[in-house]
């Protein structure tokens, strides 16, 4: 450590301490060896995380107010896919040096993300590296309740939420410095909860998967669990008017291959449609009906004229 350096302890009782929500199952927070938490009985214990690199998952000049959205947002995403209600995560954070501007808008940020979404911190590590942050999120759902990938059934509808697409074009606002398009830069810095929705979607949905590498290629590993294919009909995808204006005939493909949504794309039966769209409605969120469960495998891309192709599945890769 070079001379005015700060240490790992120092940095987390300044930064870390004490901050976001308070849950009475977390019997021991931050501060010992292990954190202790109480699962409900009669509940299922969802545990899940991702790591985000600098200049992988983030620019590398990223502020730490939007990098602690975007991590906390891919993982709490994860367990809104599961219909989990939040319970508590780790944060593990590695920086190349001490910058307390940058820790104090990643706290900042991280605190009120987990009082938002109500769900507790209960400890993590610093070390000095890379920059890059591993949450581990912890959620429960009443047993044998959980939204699982496997489930699909052939004749249901594929339903997606939200405006795929949007994130992907917001990245490349970003990166280019344009001016404007302040609702697809928001749609990547600021990813949505869908935690609510997801519990929601419980008793209506037979198989759930969070779109974060893109839409296709997520719902292909839907598809695969459940061993069935889907036909997806193009006008019937959610672009929004921002990004057709931003993106012009490159809005579909981005919304279906863009990646970094974290929306929900799911199937149920049809006659859960009006449900869907109810709970939408009264959520304030948009649900598109964009598709539909068929025998066989793969996804196949239905135009307006009604002409059919094999869909490229390939989506983002982690490795």
């Amino acid at each position: 450590m070079e001379k005015g350096e700060k240490g790992e302890f120092e940095l987390i009782g300044r930064f870390f301490s004490g901050i976001g929500h308070s849950d009475q199952r977390v019997v021991l927070g931050p501060g010992d060896d292990c954190g202790l938490l109480n699962v409900p009985e009669g509940h299922e214990l969802c545990v899940s995380t991702d790591t985000l690199l600098s200049e992988v998952h983030f620019p590398a000049d990223s502020p730490g107010d939007l990098v602690a959205h975007r991590a906390m947002a891919a993982n709490l995403s994860d367990l809104s896919a599961m219909g989990a209600a939040p319970l508590g995560f780790l944060v593990a954070l590695t920086l190349p040096g001490s910058d307390d501007q940058w820790l104090q808008a990643f706290a900042t940020t991280i605190d009120a993300i987990s009082r938002e979404q109500e769900i507790a911190l209960v400890g993590g590590n610093m070390a000095r590296g890379t920059l890059s942050v591993t949450i581990t999120v912890m959620g429960v759902v009443p047993s044998g309740q959980g939204l699982l990938r496997r489930g699909a059934s052939i004749h249901e509808g594929i339903f997606v939420t939200g405006h795929p697409g949007d994130a992907a074009a917001g990245l490349q606002v970003l990166r280019a410095g344009i001016t404007g398009y302040d609702d697809l830069k928001a749609a990547y810095i600021r990813p949505p909860s869908r935690l609510g929705l997801g519990q929601q979607l419980r008793p209506l949905a037979s198989a759930c998967i969070d779109v974060s590498d893109g839409l296709l290629a997520d719902l292909d590993h839907l598809l695969q669990a459940s061993g069935v294919g889907a036909e997806i009909m193009l006008p019937s995808l959610p672009l929004s008017e921002s990004l057709v204006a931003f993106s012009g005939p490159d809005a579909s493909r981005l919304a279906l291959a863009g990646g970094d949504d974290y929306e929900l794309c799911f199937s149920a039966p049809m006659d859960h449609e009006s449900r869907l769209l109810a709970l939408a409605a009264e959520a304030g969120i948009n649900i598109a009906l964009i598709g539909r469960i068929v025998t066989g495998s793969g996804i196949r891309l239905i135009d307006a004229a009604g002409q059919s192709t094999e869909a490229d599945v390939s989506g983002y890769s982690h490795f």
